[in-house]
Order: structure tokens, then C-alpha cells, then sequence
């Protein structure tokens, strides 16, 4: 899998947690607070946290054995304009991806209230990361005079001197910025990414990566994110 299929993999494990715990609403008055370890194999355990704590997800994570993923769920509420706004806490991380993502999910009497939303994400502390070594790739974003009122045009300016960061760091890019703008549903989002590999000849390698890595994203992740389509500009074309 590469970082975009982990990301993929990740939201439909929220998705099908989020759609259970909806169902069995005697599980969220048992035990809000529970760990959904995902296996290689696609199998799932659902395990009662004793607390809802980083030391417990460790301590999980050593005694049980191969993780691919995992979830941690609570419920909570918050003053939301002078209003009790109850909801489920989704935290999610991948094996394979420095970030985790978190979700939730408005509730009343364990009903749904409208529909799961992106929040935030949080660095992977609990997996070793993979990230390629070295530096960041350098990365600038500017809106273009395209955009308009209902939709926007951004350009990322994004280029490495090394292939394998490059890629990873496109990767992380797309992800992170479709996730951004959900928070803007009314709005559609063209991005359009101009790739350069400083001071070298792209490899076939590279140019294979790129090419599966643009046909994913416009054929997986805007099926995904339906506000978002993206342009892939490689050197100075």
C-alpha cells in the first residue's frame, strides 16, 4: 500500500466503526470508550478500554500483537452556543502514516445528528514511523485569479532533490488537503500541483509512482471527497 491507500483505508474503517456504533447503541452506554484494532488480514477486535488514555493504547498495542490500524472512540459533549452538543470521538491512526485522523459524529439519545465530520489530525505517536529520511520537501501554495465564489483554484508549488521523499511528501499533500476542505462543503476545490525534481532526470520509477499516484487520487480520493479535483503539472510544463 502506498501512504493515499493507507489514508483511504483509514476513513472506511472510521466509516464502517462510525455506522456500527450507531447500530448498537447499548455499546455506547457499556462502554463508550473503546479500541478497534484492525489485523492485516481485515479482521477486527474490539476491545473495552479500562481508560482512555495513550498509556492503555500502548500497552494494547505491545500485548497484542500485529496491528495494520487502530481506532479509540468516546463519547463526549460540549457547549455549542449555549446548546449541549453530544457526539462521538473517533481518533485513528495507520501503521504505515505519520498522522492519525480525527472524526466525530453528533448524537442525541445514541441517534445520529447529521453526519460524521473531519476535525483535526495529530501526529502517529504510536507506530514507528516510515517517513523517508531527510527534509521535507519544499512546498508553496497560492490562489489563483481562477477561483470564484463557489469554488477556488489552488496551486501547489512542490519540489525535492530526492525521489522517494518527493513522492511520500505529495502523498501526505493530497490527503491533507482534502480532509482541510470538507470543513467547506459548498465549495469546490480545483488543485493543481507542479511537481519538480530539482536538478535531476525523473526516473522510470518515479514517473510509474507519479503516474499511479495521480490516477488513484483523481479516481479514489475525489470519489472520496466530491468538492475536490486535482491537476497534476510535472517540471515546467
Amino acid at each position: 500500500m502506498n501512504y493515499l491507500q493507507n489514508a483511504l483505508s483509514l476513513i472506511d474503517f472510521i466509516q464502517r466503526t462510525n455506522e456500527s456504533l450507531l447500530k448498537e447503541a447499548d455499546l455506547l452506554q457499556s462502554c463508550p470508550n473503546r479500541m478497534w484494532l484492525k489485523r492485516g488480514d481485515g479482521s477486527v477486535q474490539n476491545i473495552e478500554m479500562d481508560e482512555f488514555s495513550n498509556d492503555f493504547v500502548v500497552a494494547t498495542l505491545q500485548s497484542s500483537g500485529p496491528a495494520e490500524s487502530f481506532i479509540i472512540t468516546d463519547r463526549a459533549s460540549m457547549d455549542v452556543k449555549g446548546k449541549e452538543f453530544n457526539y462521538i470521538l473517533y481518533k485513528a491512526y495507520h501503521m504505515a502514516n505519520e498522522k492519525g485522523v480525527v472524526f466525530y459524529q453528533g448524537i442525541d439519545n445514541n441517534s445520529p445528528v447529521g453526519t460524521l465530520q473531519f476535525s483535526n489530525m495529530e501526529d502517529n505517536i504510536f507506530f514507528p514511523l516510515k517517513a523517508p529520511e531527510g527534509e521535507e520537501s519544499s512546498c508553496n501554495a497560492m490562489e489563483t485569479d481562477k477561483s470564484s465564489t463557489d469554488g477556488k483554484h489552488i496551486v501547489f508549488l512542490i519540489g525535492h532533490y530526492d525521489e522517494k521523499r518527493l513522492v511520500y511528501d505529495i502523498q501526505r499533500l493530497i490527503f491533507d488537503t482534502v480532509n482541510n476542505v470538507t470543513r467547506h462543503p459548498k465549495l469546490n476545490f480545483l488543485f493543481t500541483l507542479q511537481i519538480n525534481l530539482f536538478e535531476g532526470t525523473p526516473s522510470e520509477v518515479f514517473t510509474k509512482r507519479m503516474e499511479f499516484i495521480e490516477d488513484f487520487t483523481k479516481q479514489k480520493v475525489c470519489r472520496e471527497y466530491p468538492n475536490t479535483s486535482f491537476d497534476f503539472v510535472f517540471g515546467d510544463d
